[in-house]
């Protein structure tokens, strides 16, 4: 049984790992080989797109209990190397745009938990009186 759970997060980490390598590495890389415009990869690629996935990564992390350093992953990874190793991204602006993902990621990472599998467990503090 715990097996086939594990088995279910490393596939589900998996899709979200290479969608995060698509996102933040090839599609710059792409931008970059067929000369887009800066506004075009500032606006449309880089807040929009990874804006998007920061958040639905942040999101995912929470919901299927990955370990809470992911939530660092795609910062890092645009950070150090689209923006530091290959250059894909203009260093200007780079940094900044991987703090803004940072913040989204821990966004909704921490966002309303209402809807958590362990929102609604009884509290222990007290013990159990009246139970």
């Amino acid at each position: 049984m715990l097996q086939a759970v594990m088995n279910g997060l490393k596939k589900s980490l998996t899709k979200w790992l290479l969608t995060m390598a698509i996102v933040t590495l090839l599609l710059p890389y792409l931008a970059s080989v067929y000369n887009l415009s800066t506004l075009s990869k500032v606006l449309v690629l880089y807040f929009f797109l990874n804006g998007g996935f920061a958040l639905a990564f942040g999101y995912a992390i929470r919901k299927k209990g990955f370990h809470f350093y992911y939530v660092f992953l795609q910062p890092l990874v645009f950070a150090l190397l689209s923006n530091w190793l290959f250059s894909l991204v203009n260093e200007t602006y780079g940094y900044y745009l991987a703090f803004l993902y940072l913040v989204l990621t821990f966004f909704t990472y921490l966002a309303n938990t209402t809807n958590d599998p362990d929102e609604n467990e009884l509290p222990v503090d007290g013990g159990y009186q009246d139970v």
